[in-house]
C-alpha cells in the first residue's frame, strides 16, 4: 500500500478505466521501464495497479496477482462489470507488438490471459487501436478496431476486406466473452 500522499509516476501510452468509484491506471512507458521483452524488473513494475478513489481524489498503488500483459503501452482497454480487458500493445523494444487479450478482475486483483499473442490468428499484432465493449442479444463482446504494428505484421492480412498500409490497418475483430 502507498502512503496517503502517493502520486503515480509520470508515464505515457497508458490507459485509465473507471469501475465503480475508482479509476484504474496501468502500464504505459515510465521512467526506468526496461525496454526488453520480459524481465523480472519489468514484471515487477507492471504487476502494480494505480488506483484513484474518485470521491476522495486519493491515489494508491496495489500489487496484482498473475501475469500482466507484455504489451505495456499503446494497448487498448475497456471495462465490463468488474473486469477490465486489455488488448495488444507495444513491448518497448524493436517492433515488438502484441495481440494478446488479458482480463484484470478489480475484486481479486488477478490478471488472466484470455488469448495469447500470436501471428497465426486473430487481429494483427499491434498497438494504438480502438476497443469498445458491445452488448448484443444477451452477449458481451469486445470489438477491436484498426491499429498500428510492425512492418513484418503487414503480411498477416488476415481480413481480406481490411486495408493494410505503412504498418497500419483498419481491421475489425469481435471477441465473444462467453465463448472465449
Amino acid at each position: 500500500m502507498a502512503s496517503k500522499n502517493y502520486q503515480p509516476v509520470e508515464r505515457y501510452g497508458h490507459s485509465t478505466v473507471k469501475v465503480g468509484d475508482y479509476l484504474y491506471m496501468w502500464g504505459g512507458d515510465q521512467p526506468d521501464l526496461p525496454e526488453t521483452h520480459d524481465s523480472e524488473m519489468k514484471k515487477e513494475m507492471t504487476s502494480l495497479m494505480d488506483m484513484c478513489h474518485l470521491p476522495t481524489g486519493k491515489w494508491e498503488q496495489r500489487p496484482t496477482n498473475g501475469n500482466p500483459p507484455l504489451g505495456v503501452w499503446g494497448y487498448s482497454s475497456v471495462a465490463i462489470g468488474k473486469e477490465i480487458y486489455y488488448f495488444g500493445g507495444y513491448c518497448g523494444h524493436s517492433g515488438c507488438y502484441h495481440n494478446s487479450l488479458h482480463s484484470f478482475n478489480v475484486d481479486t486483483f488477478t490478471w488472466r490471459e484470455l488469448s495469447p499473442s500470436t501471428s497465426d490468428h486473430g487481429p494483427m499484432m499491434k498497438a494504438n487501436c480502438g476497443m469498445v465493449a458491445l452488448h448484443s442479444d444477451g452477449e458481451d463482446y469486445l470489438v477491436v478496431i484498426a491499429g498500428k504494428g510492425s512492418s513484418s505484421n503487414d503480411a498477416l492480412k488476415n481480413q481480406p476486406s481490411a486495408k493494410y498500409a505503412r504498418s497500419r490497418c483498419n481491421e475489425i475483430h469481435y471477441y465473444k466473452i462467453s465463448a472465449g
